[in-house]
């Protein structure tokens, strides 16, 4: 039988060990999307001083506060809130494997992190990610053909998001769903996909959260 002081000490251990009143966890998420952040747009620069091709490839400061680019953001992310739909209640394993995986490395944290810094961390790898491999890298690579274009930036991008096969699959179908979106569709520039994939992360990561707490509540 063990003793009182082992008993005492268990609800502790578990604790530590569920990290999800770690701080330390919330610290590293916000460390780790500043510095993929500050990678991604140094890659682009340095690219830019290395080739002449512009970082920003075909951003435009004033899309921002144009309609049209909100309208494209917003119908560009409806295929893939389906899908994140979808592959939290499928019964396909694969499938829902790229939501347990999101659930298993990021839930604990994200449960922990404010909405501020949620934006915070989606607005990083939202800017960041589209500016060095749809700005950057698609129009580097444009110049070696359109299959090489639109291929090379997010095969680099499913590599870079390998967390398993499906998750880095699901990665690049996303990445070149973006770059023929750029490259097809007029109504389409590089600010919608920013603010696109940065909506898109901001409502998974939410997700993520609200879930974790409604575990935790349930415990």
């Amino acid at each position: 039988m063990p003793d009182e002081a082992t008993e005492s000490s268990q609800p502790d251990r578990l604790r530590v060990e569920g990290a999800v009143d770690e701080p330390h966890g919330r610290f590293f998420l916000i460390t780790i999307s500043t510095g993929a952040f500050a990678a991604c747009v140094g890659v682009a620069f340095v690219g830019q001083l290395l080739t002449g091709v512009p970082a920003a490839g075909s951003l435009n400061q004033s899309d921002i506060f144009e309609p049209a680019t909100w309208a494209a953001a917003l119908t560009i992310t409806l295929p893939m809130f389906a899908l994140l739909y979808f592959e939290r209640r499928t019964r396909i394993v694969w499938l829902r494997e790229l939501w347990h995986l999101s659930s298993e490395l990021l839930g604990p944290v994200v449960a922990r992190v404010t909405f501020a810094e949620l934006v915070v961390v989606s607005l990083f790898a939202g800017f960041g990610e589209e500016l060095l491999f749809r700005g950057f890298l698609q129009s580097w690579l444009g110049g070696h053909g359109l299959l090489v274009a639109l291929i090379v930036p997010n095969v680099l991008f499913g590599v870079l998001h390998w967390i398993s096969r499906s998750y880095a699959i699901c990665s690049f179908c996303i990445g070149l769903y973006f770059s023929c979106l750029l490259h097809f569709a007029e109504s389409v520039n590089l600010t919608a996909l920013i603010i696109a994939h940065s909506l898109y992360d901001l409502v998974a990561l939410l997700c993520l959260a609200r879930e974790m707490r409604q575990e935790d509540a349930a415990d």
